[in-house]
This record gives C-alpha cells, sequence and structure tokens, in this order.
C-alpha cells in the first residue's frame, strides 16, 4: 500500500489497527493476522495522491477521521469502508486532530497557525484560535484533549508546548 504516515488503534474493535499511507491510502489491519480487513475509499482521482498526515479513530463510533496535506479532514465509515465526509477544515496542511473523550468534539491543529474545533455531529466550527507561530513553514504538529480535565494542549514549530484551560 506503500509507507506508512500514521497509525492508531480502531476504538469500536479492539482486535484492529488503521494505517495510513503517504500515497493516500488508508487500512483497517487485523492485528494478530496482519492481514488487510478492508480499504477506505479516500474517493482520490486516478494517478493523484494525498499525503495523510493524522489518521485518527473515533473513541465511540466504528468512525475513522484523517488530517489531509490538502487542508481536509475527511471522514470513513469503519464497516463499509466509504467515505462518509470531506471538508476543507484550514488554510493550510492539517496536521493533527484529536476526539474529546466523549466524542462529540473534534480539535484539528494546522501549519496555518490555527486550532479548530469541530462539533462532531453538525461538522462545523465552534471555535478557532492562533496558538503557535510559523517555522520553517510549519506550524502546530499536534493538539490533545485531556482525559478528564477541560484542558487542552499543543505542540508547535515554535518549540512550545502548550495548555489551554
Amino acid at each position: 500500500m506503500g509507507i506508512p504516515s500514521s497509525v492508531d488503534l480502531v476504538c469500536s474493535d479492539p482486535a484492529h489497527l488503521v494505517t495510513s499511507f503517504t500515497n493516500g491510502e488508508i487500512g483497517i489491519f487485523n492485528m494478530e493476522t496482519r492481514q488487510l480487513v478492508l480499504s477506505l475509499e479516500s474517493n482520490l482521482e486516478a494517478g493523484t495522491s494525498c499525503h495523510i498526515n493524522k489518521v485518527l479513530s473515533h473513541p465511540t463510533l466504528p468512525i475513522t477521521i484523517t488530517a489531509q496535506e490538502d487542508r481536509h479532514i475527511k471522514f470513513f465509515d469503519n464497516n463499509s469502508g466509504k467515505l462518509i465526509h470531506s471538508m476543507v477544515a484550514h488554510l493550510d496542511a492539517v496536521t493533527s486532530l484529536a476526539v474529546d473523550p466523549n466524542g462529540l468534539y473534534l480539535m484539528s491543529g494546522s501549519h496555518d497557525c490555527s486550532i479548530r474545533l469541530w462539533n462532531l455531529e453538525s461538522k462545523t466550527c465552534i471555535q478557532e484560535f492562533t496558538a503557535h507561530r510559523k517555522k520553517f513553514e510549519e506550524s502546530i504538529h499536534d493538539v490533545a484533549f485531556h482525559p478528564s480535565k477541560g484542558y487542552i494542549a499543543s505542540a508547535g514549530a515554535d518549540a512550545l508546548a502548550k495548555v489551554f484551560v
């Protein structure tokens, strides 16, 4: 399938893991047999590819979410492998994703220096703020939700890790 770019354990099925590849392909694999169980359909035009920076399994639903170099966030059904939603989420590459512990909100980080909070049900941005400065055309590398408190964190190319309350 290519060179792996990101991996996550599938929360809705502990026997599987999801892997994204630099050529834009995504696969769900059985960890015991190491076999491909399902290819997720990214709907790329023939001969094109889009680097996936982060692949994420939703904590309670059979959904895989990807952060794309082409500014998109994509949502896939883990049962059918079909693309169920795609949206332009940032002004530059989407580099990182996190879902809150309750599975209601998605946080995304980007090289456009912003962190955005999304309502997962409506797929709408409910908050945006600038968190890091650019360095060598990069900005936010990772975002995270605290598992039990109302904190979020980010790491950036500006050599800072930040916690927001």
